[in-house]
């Protein structure tokens, strides 16, 4: 019994023991996790300002005004500036440097000084500074680049004369223009005439040594937040544009620089202002600051000392020609003679990397410098891209695929692989004249005159090739076949055969394959449009045409009227009527319309429809010149920024399409002629499908076709359409020989957006070619291609003579 009662009283003993561990084991996570709760609150209180500190205000006056800060003890931010513990830290980037630090503004709020003599005003400065102040609100910028401070590459200052803005000027506004990211020319007088896109800034000082500081002074003022770099050289300084860009790409733009090339003495610290002086945005802060001691102490003549003092006492760098392992080369010679000493010059390394020449003294001088180093740069080019090609093949061997097998050319995307036998690119087979099967309805047709240099350009080429690899006695004598396809991944793939001819005579075929990749991808820059301008529909209507405008609104009423608004759209009626008896009757003639236009009022009462009369001089008015009489009469009625669309009543016009023509027209920039969808003849759909002439046209290679041999669909600005009619006028163009379209080719130079609709679907009409357009040969043409492809499908027609065919008795 005793050693029963001993056992069980050190099993007592044993769990009491446990439990009191388990005990001590809470107590010390809790102490623990209230002291790390303790130390995270400075974290806390610096990253969300409106967290309060659990302290008195006493406490939290000594935090941040006393000599003892609990900063001190725990700073949040070091581990941003810790040191590497491992090879693996060290080969990273560091992001602890001052380029990757992160700046965190908190917001500032105003002290509130406590006022012994007035015990009211310190309860209420109290009460105050316990309130935490309200966040300010906060206004971004319009664009993300204002946002992020980013900024264009350079800005060129070129010092230049009056008498040199039709020579000089002129000459690097066209060469530079491509490269740089503004060009402006600084003279010292004003003048009115100069040359079409030229940036002219007068300085109205004639003292020449004072000339740079007006330019730094205006540069400063207007673009120091929009450039990182500024370049400022003479007129008579050849600058090559390209490699200029390509040098400044390759520059670190977290620097002060002060770029040139020393004149005369290795050791001086001013850049020579002929060659071209490079200043960075921080810079040109610096000399702002303090340009008036710049132009006090201006007592040179020489521009080069004047802006080298002037940036040595502001931002205390000398002239460098060197940055980021870069350098900047620059010719100068004032005996330099092209014609002389280009062959000399052409075997130096340091004449070929130069950026600048200087001085140069005609023009004929320059257009010479910018042949020669076109041809240094496609050299290049040609060099790195043979290199680049090596190094691809020479890698091909740890790809997948294995050694050899990468895609012709090298460096070009793969070719592209149709998922289906419906993405099946196709081959055009051509020859020196012709092309095949361009189409699925055309079978042979003649090289447009685009298409024709585009072939003879590949045979070229091909042929000077194989005269390289097999000697200059093969001569071509013609292409025996010629295969074309365009791969929108890659660029225009060429298989020529071609028939060439050796020094006895015989005839040699060869075949060459070539590949005009695509280039480098642009995005053209246009002016902002929105979907809220109004829009003015004109809808022409012949008097016999009065049954199938009914169909227009009626089709309209369910799909077009259904999503405009009143400030929107605008449908403008206008009756065609050629003689003063039909003018006279043409309130009458209009009373079905109102009839109709009545009942669509009553569901859309807010719907805007105008009536208006025309009337034409004579009924031989071909229909492709109506367009231009009708914008001539509404010209007193609309306004200039009147936004239009001119169709006709034959066709139906889905909901959408309204919203596209407002975003596809662009006032002084682009005009819209869409390619609607034309029904064929209904009868002979009838034949296959069920269809009758008031039904809806459904969008099928059966129903119809896209018509582009007409222009009826017209939508543009009339302030447009006000600058063609005075360009008609000034080279003496009769209106009725051309339409809209092609005088807006040939007199503008305004962008054609004209493209396949499928919101745009015009029921069937007989055409009729006659005699009132036989004046207009490719109008003529025109219609008589509409009349041959309009009435039905090929498949359709044959079906048709094969049913009428004449059965033969068998004999």
């Amino acid at each position: 019994m005793a050693g029963s009662s001993r056992q069980k009283i050190s099993l007592l003993f044993h769990r009491t023991r446990l439990k009191s561990r388990y005990i001590f084991s809470i107590l010390v996570g809790l102490a623990l996790g209230f002291a790390l709760s303790l130390a995270s609150v400075p974290l806390m209180s610096i990253c969300d300002s409106s967290l309060s500190i659990p302290f008195s205000s006493s406490s939290d006056f000594s935090l941040h005004n006393g000599s003892f800060s609990l900063r001190d003890k725990f700073d949040p931010f070091r581990i941003l500036n810790r040191q590497a513990r491992s090879i693996a830290d060290i080969t990273l980037v560091d992001y602890g440097s001052k380029d990757y630090e992160p700046r965190i503004h908190p917001i500032q709020s105003a002290a509130m000084k406590p006022n012994n003599t007035n015990s009211k005003s310190a309860q209420a400065a109290a009460a105050t500074t316990a309130r935490p102040p309200p966040a300010p609100k906060i206004v971004r910028p319009r664009y993300i680049a204002d946002e992020l401070g980013i900024r264009e590459k350079v800005l060129v200052a070129v010092l230049t004369e009056t008498n040199h803005l039709n020579t000089f000027a002129l000459f690097l506004n066209q060469t530079l223009q491509e490269h740089v990211n503004h060009l402006l020319f600084f003279i010292d007088d004003v003048v009115q005439d100069f040359p079409k896109g030229l940036q002219v800034v007068a300085i109205h000082d004639k003292r020449v040594y004072l000339k740079p500081f007006y330019v730094l002074k205006y540069l400063a003022e207007k673009f120091i937040k929009a450039y990182d770099w500024f370049l400022l050289v003479p007129d008579n300084t050849f600058i090559r544009g390209f490699k200029l860009h390509e040098f400044l790409s390759h520059i670190s733009i977290n620097q002060d620089l002060y770029m040139g090339q020393a004149f005369d003495d290795i050791h001086a610290v001013y850049c020579y202002f002929g060659s071209g002086i490079i200043l960075s945005g921080t810079v040109l802060r610096k000399i702002y600051d303090e340009l008036d001691w710049c132009t006090k102490n201006a007592y040179s003549q020489d521009l080069t000392d004047n802006i080298g003092r002037c940036v040595l006492k502001t931002a205390k760098l000398p002239c460098t020609n060197t940055a980021s392992n870069y350098q900047f080369n620059a010719f100068v010679d004032y005996r330099f003679e092209f014609d002389t000493d280009i062959d000399k010059l052409a075997k130096s390394a340091t004449f070929n990397q130069s950026l600048t020449v200087h001085p140069v003294q005609d023009l004929e001088t320059m257009l010479k410098l910018q042949k020669y180093f076109n041809e240094v740069e496609i050299n290049e080019m040609t060099q790195e891209i043979t290199k680049y090609e090596e190094t691809i093949e020479s890698l091909s061997c740890y790809a997948p695929e294995g050694c050899g097998n990468i895609p012709w050319p090298p460096g070009v995307p793969a070719p592209f692989k149709p998922p289906t036998r419906f993405d099946v690119l196709r081959w055009d087979y051509f020859n020196e004249t012709h092309i095949y099967l361009k189409t699925d309805s055309e079978v042979v047709d003649r090289l447009k005159q685009i298409d024709y240099e585009d072939v003879h350009e590949v045979i070229d080429h091909s042929v000077q090739q194989l005269q390289k690899k097999y000697g200059t006695d093969l001569k071509f004598k013609h292409l025996r076949n010629g295969y074309r396809q365009f791969d929108p991944t890659r660029g225009t793939h060429y298989i020529l055969d071609l028939i060439l001819i050796d020094k006895s005579a015989n005839e040699i075929v060869k075949r060459a394959e070539l590949m005009r990749p695509l280039g480098l991808v642009e995005i053209v820059p246009m002016p902002f449009v929105t979907e809220t301008t109004k829009l003015f529909l004109i809808l022409p209507i012949h008097s016999d045409e009065q049954s199938v405008a009914l169909r227009f609104l009626s089709h309209a009423n369910k799909t077009l009227f259904e999503h405009e608004t009143p400030d929107k759209f605008e449908l403008l009626l206008t009756h065609i009527v050629y003689t003063k008896q039909e003018y006279s009757q043409t309130q009458k003639w209009f009373e079905p319309l109102r009839s109709e236009i009545k009942l669509i009022h009553q569901i859309r009462p807010k719907l805007t429809i105008t009536y208006h009369t025309l009337l034409l001089p004579s009924t031989t008015i071909p229909h492709y010149s109506k367009p231009m009489y009708l914008l001539e009469f509404f010209q007193a009625k609309l306004r200039t920024n009147s936004l239009i669309f001119i169709t006709n009543p034959y066709v139906d016009i889905d909901s959408d399409f309204a919203s596209r023509c407002r975003l596809n027209i662009i006032e002084n920039t682009q005009c819209f002629f869409p390619i609607a969808f034309y029904q064929y003849h209904p009868r002979i759909i009838a034949r296959t499908h069920h269809l009758t002439d008031n039904s809806t046209i459904e969008l099928h290679k059966f129903h119809g076709w896209f018509n582009s041999y007409a222009y009826d669909q017209i939508g543009l600005y009339m302030s447009d359409y006000l600058n063609l009619k005075k360009l008609i006028s000034y080279h003496n163009i009769t209106e009725s020989s051309s339409n809209l379209y092609d005088l807006f080719i040939q007199l503008t130079d305004m962008h054609i957006l004209r493209a396949p609709d499928q919101s745009l679907r015009v029921h069937y009409r007989p055409i009729q070619c006659d005699l009132t357009i036989q004046s207009s040969s490719i109008e003529y043409n025109r219609c008589l291609m509409q009349r041959e492809k309009g009435l039905a499908s090929r498949s359709q027609l044959a079906m048709i003579v094969i049913d009428n065919e004449p059965i033969k008795t068998k004999k």
